[in-house]
């Protein structure tokens, strides 16, 4: 069984003008990996704990790129990430940085693994050092120890900064120098409806659509001088952990597939399945996870729901989730900016945000994915259907929250409701904008997309 573990971490580093020096990374991760496999006895139990670097992105890629040379080495054996998020919950550990011996020892002891695997990269000025280490989890001495000097190419260049200037500026602040990043002094302030900078995350897209949302905080709700807030979008700050969530709707060939009938009014295999009240979608969450051999997220007893977090299946996003992902690091009304155009956003163009012109209004919905993604590779969280989440409706609890569920019930079983549809107006499809849906609710107006928090 294919199993993978990691925690990524970040340090600080800086990109100077490169040298023929040293290895590529590459062949560093070539070199790390023949070194473990040398150095460790067939079938020895080993967990990735983490890789420490100035870049999630290149964190992202050792990580998989290393454990991809082992595993097709086929000599040892990895352990689930999936665990991850569980023993750190349990055992109370706040990874940051290398992972110090003692610690990477306990966690490992934990995952029932022999050796852990720890690394990172630092910046020498005009080169970067590379160091991986496996540490036997019972002595906690040091096994196998890789260290080489690597050079500043193209290939890590875009690891570290992204394509096209494509990190957000305080990203590409840590990692070049200054005089490199110099602005013309002429340069003219933004437009409020240029899109706005944006906590750039790695898109991996997972099989079955989904893609891996890194976990983070986030203010969620709106500032009390957005155009068209609503009283309860009080902002708040939010912790979320790691999960998955679908880039697009759940289309109607999707649903028909796993259901076996179409409630939708506007027919397509395309388009967003709609005419679902929320005990339709959970049920889909469950019968998809069956299919696919899947630990399903939720037990049925009556009017009640269960949700089993430590289950693999398909789930609905929760509100905070959902919010996360349409805003994809950006703070103002829409991913898209300070405004929004009918050619990014399925609504009545009729009823245009403030500052713009009226445009096209389709009444009706799109296909998925057809319109412009977020920054994060989300497409039609702005407009199209509303979605159902998770949460009961009521008003946010406004303590700093990590991985938030909402309340328990709601006395008018009321549903929360995000993203806006194609029949309403600009400011009703904002980032923060909620919407309170009856349970059994049945309308063309209203889908969903699925999550996991873990595969």
């Amino acid at each position: 069984m294919l199993l993978l573990f990691v925690c990524l971490a970040f340090g600080c580093g800086t990109i100077g003008s490169g040298s023929d020096s040293g290895l590529t990374i590459d062949e560093a991760m070539q070199i790390a990996g023949d070194e473990i496999n040398a150095g460790l006895p067939s079938a020895t139990v080993l967990a990735f704990i983490n890789f420490s670097s100035p870049s999630e992105n290149l964190s992202d890629y050792v990580i998989e790129e290393l454990m991809g040379n082992l595993i097709n080495a086929k000599k040892l054996v990895v352990v689930d990430r999936s665990n991850l998020a569980l023993v750190r919950e349990e055992m109370n550990f706040q990874l940051s940085g290398e992972v110090s011996d003692e610690s990477a020892q306990a966690i490992g002891k934990k995952l029932g693994a022999q050796g852990i695997i720890t690394g990172s990269l630092v910046s020498l000025g005009r080169e970067y050092r590379f160091r991986i280490y496996t540490i036997n989890v019972e002595s906690a001495a040091r096994e196998t120890a890789t260290l080489l000097t690597i050079r500043i190419d193209e290939r890590l260049r875009y690891l570290l900064t992204g394509e096209s200037g494509g990190a957000s500026q305080g990203t590409i602040d840590s990692v070049i120098p200054k005089e490199e990043t110099k602005a013309p002094a002429d340069t003219a302030r933004p437009s409020a409806s240029v899109r706005p900078p944006v906590s750039v995350r790695p898109i991996r897209e997972i099989p079955g659509g989904l893609i891996r949302v890194e976990g983070g905080v986030f203010i969620m709700g709106s500032p009390e001088t957005e155009a068209g807030r609503r009283e309860e979008e009080v902002q708040h700050k939010v912790t979320l952990s790691t999960f998955y969530l679908g880039k697009c709707e759940v289309s109607q060939e999707e649903y028909e597939e796993i259901m076996g009938e179409n409630p939708s009014y506007f027919k397509g295999a395309k388009l967003p399945v709609h005419g679902v009240n929320w005990y339709q979608a959970i049920e889909y969450c469950n019968r998809r996870s069956l299919k696919e051999g899947l630990t399903p997220a939720y037990t049925r007893n009556g009017d009640l729901t269960i949700w089993d977090i430590k289950a693999n299946g398909y789930r609905l996003p929760t509100e905070a989730e959902w919010e996360y992902a349409c805003r994809a690091g950006t703070t103002g009304p829409f991913s898209t900016g300070d405004n929004v155009s009918p050619d990014e956003v399925n609504y009545d163009g009729n009823f245009p945000y403030t500052g713009t012109v009226r445009g096209l209004s389709r009444d009706t919905t799109v296909a998925v994915g057809s319109l412009p993604p977020n920054p994060w590779g989300f497409y039609e969280m702005h407009g199209n259907i509303n979605e159902w989440v998770w949460d009961w409706y009521a008003e946010y609890n406004t303590v700093p929250q990590t991985d938030p569920q909402g309340p328990s019930r709601n006395d008018y079983d009321l549903k929360t409701l995000r993203g806006g549809a194609f029949t309403n107006r600009a400011r009703d499809v904002r980032s923060a904008k909620r919407w309170a849906g009856g349970i059994n609710v049945r309308l063309q107006t209203i889908g969903f997309r699925v999550a996991r928090s873990r595969l």
